[in-house]
């Protein structure tokens, strides 16, 4: 019994179809599949599928809210709070695989149920071919009854013929005597032949109108033929359009596979601008790192130009003291030419002194004047380093936004296109069950009307053979035309009997007119039920994703610490509730659907 749909639809339906469906559908379910998604598709038609004239006459579903769960996302989680910008925040990830594996198994179930009501179609179809063979075994029943009723009349008006020349002879036979008699006679036998005649006549009445009956019944044979031409057109329709729906489903499966290669080199992307921007973090802090260096080394530096400028004060002062107290001992001791003598010697040491003070501050300078170009280098590489990392953050955020935006139309496009295809399959194949039902009602109106003209035929004849035989049973002579009668009776209980076994034919047919309206009865309780059942999967779903959401909102509220910048997939804790919570919605929606038929 019947996605899509449809699908589902047919289930997909949308049964699907088949489906869904869609199903569809399924479906779906289109008009194999519109049946099969009628019922969606079943599009199933889901759906499906079903999507499903599909069995979804059934209201459309309430818009839903996008299965894809918002995930943590790598890049913000490696940037400060301060460049982190609220709408990268609000943004949607991609859809899990979960919600993938609901859609594909939404198709299948409307794709089941367009194969289901593409079963059920041929069954009609070969129910509808018995009851033209039983219609035409009636019509050459009623032809051989016909020809038998004529040879009858024909025997009858021979035995009519014997009678006229039997009395005549008796006539001419017969002596004066009995003239009276004869005469008697002859009027019983005028009359006999008067009401025999009156029978023929009715006879003749009978036949036209068997006649009339027949032609109607080629009439109404025809139209059937007409009707079932009609439905074969429907049904080669429908089979294209399950065709183009197979088509497009196709297409659609490789459209999902090259957004998963563009989805797949994006995030390869990705993950070279992180490590692009790793990379610059560990140069950057490699810089700060060498800038530190350099100002310590110059902090260093100016310490020790301190402490030479000390010391050279020091040996300033102290060989000042030391020229004083050598000049006094000079002139004190020695004579004028011991005085020349150690005045070269001093300043013999003077100027290595003199030397060694120039030499120092001027080492000290070009120390000085390295360190500031090494760090001027490091500021400007560090500049550098900067503009690279803001531009690369940049390029991240427009890809980032491209994926998102392309994302979200292939989901948007895809859904949609399914649902309303499902939808219209299963519109279309409500409406050629409504046909169906409705021409499977007329013929068996047709079948009692011609089988009460059969039975009033019938007693008709037998009232009709009762006179016969009562007016034979009143003339002696036509003993023979008796038996000759005799022999009609038995072959007219041979048609009688024919006529009982077509009657029990057109019983049958009836019967199995009225399985028909069973099995349409079952299939509208059935298309009732998976309405509801997916209807309340999908409130169940919906609720599902707005609780997830919710919740991991909260939770990457509380994970995210700026001092500490984990990574984003190191948390399973939410992919478990992810699993526990789909196997819940699932075990509701198996006892929905295994509820009993009422």
């Amino acid at each position: 019994m019947v996605e899509r749909p449809y699908l589902l639809s047919c289930s997909s339906g949308s049964i699907e179809a088949v489906k869904a469906r869609p199903y569809p559908s399924s479906n779906t379910l289109p008009q194999k599949d519109s049946l099969c998604s009628v019922f969606t598709s079943c599009t199933p038609q889901k759906q499906e599928t079903p999507q499903k004239g599909t069995p979804h006459a059934l209201q459309q579903p309430k818009t839903i809210a996008t299965d894809s769960t918002f995930a943590y996302s790598p890049i913000q989680s490696n940037r400060n709070p301060k460049e982190r910008s609220p709408k990268v925040a609000e943004r949607r990830s991609p859809r899990s695989p979960a919600s993938e594996r609901k859609r594909s198994s939404r198709v299948s179930e409307l794709e089941s149920q367009v194969s289901q009501l593409q079963e059920d179609l041929k069954k009609t179809k070969d129910k509808l071919t018995s009851a033209k063979s039983w219609k035409k075994q009636a019509q050459q029943e009623a032809e051989d009854a016909q020809k038998h009723i004529n040879a009858l009349c024909l025997k009858l008006e021979a035995s009519q013929q014997q009678i006229i020349a039997h009395s005549c002879s008796n006539e001419t036979n017969e002596d004066n005597q009995h003239t009276e008699l004869s005469r008697n006679q002859k009027l019983t036998w005028e009359s006999d032949l008067a009401s025999a005649r009156e029978e023929i006549e009715n006879l003749k009445l009978e036949i036209e109108m068997v006649i009339r009956s027949e032609a109607e019944q080629k009439n109404y044979a025809e139209s059937t033929n007409i009707q079932l031409q009609n439905l074969k057109g429907n049904l080669t329709e429908t089979l294209t359009l399950v065709e183009n729906m197979k088509v497009e489903l196709q297409d659609c499966k490789e459209k999902e596979a090259r957004a998963k290669g563009i989805v797949n080199e994006t995030l390869q992307q990705l993950e070279v601008a992180k490590a692009t921007v790793e990379s610059l973090r560990s140069e950057h802090m490699k810089a700060s790192e060498a800038y530190n260096s350099v100002v310590s080394e110059l902090e260093q530096s100016k310490t020790r130009v301190k402490q030479l400028e000390r010391l050279v004060s020091k040996l300033k002062d102290h060989f000042s003291l030391n020229l004083k107290e050598q000049k006094m001992q000079v002139h004190h001791d020695c004579g004028e030419a011991n005085e020349l003598e150690k005045v070269k010697s001093l300043e013999d040491l003077k100027s290595p002194c003199e030397l060694m003070e120039r030499m120092k501050p001027n080492s000290s300078c070009q120390k000085e004047a390295e360190l500031v170009m090494k760090l001027k280098r490091a500021e400007a590489r560090i500049e550098e380093l900067g503009v690279n990392l803001i531009d690369k953050e940049t390029d991240l955020q427009g890809i980032v936004e491209e994926n998102e935006r392309l994302k979200l139309k292939l989901e948007n496009n895809l859904s949609f296109e399914r649902e309303s295809k499902l939808e219209q399959e299963l519109k279309r194949l409500m409406k050629e069950l409504s046909d169906l039902k409705a021409c499977s009602v007329n013929k068996e109106m047709e079948l009692h009307s011609v089988l009460e003209e059969n039975q009033c035929l019938k007693l008709e004849i037998e009232k009709r053979n009762e006179n016969a035989n009562k007016s034979n049973g009143q003339l002696d002579a036509a003993r023979e035309a008796m038996l000759k009668v005799s022999i009609l009776m038995e072959e007219v209980e041979k048609s009688k009997s024919r006529a009982n076994r077509v009657a029990e034919q057109l019983e049958a047919v009836q019967a199995s007119g009225a399985e028909m309206e069973g099995e349409l009865r079952r299939l509208k309780v059935q298309s009732d039920q998976w309405r509801k059942a997916a209807e309340a999967a999908v409130a169940m779903l919906s609720l599902g994703t707005n609780k997830e959401f919710m919740d991991r909102k909260g939770s990457y509220d509380r994970c995210y610490n700026p001092g500490k910048m984990g990574s984003p997939y190191g948390d399973d804790g939410d992919d478990d509730l992810m699993k526990k919570k789909n196997g819940n919605v699932l075990k509701k929606f198996g006892g929905l659907w295994k509820k009993p038929q009422k």
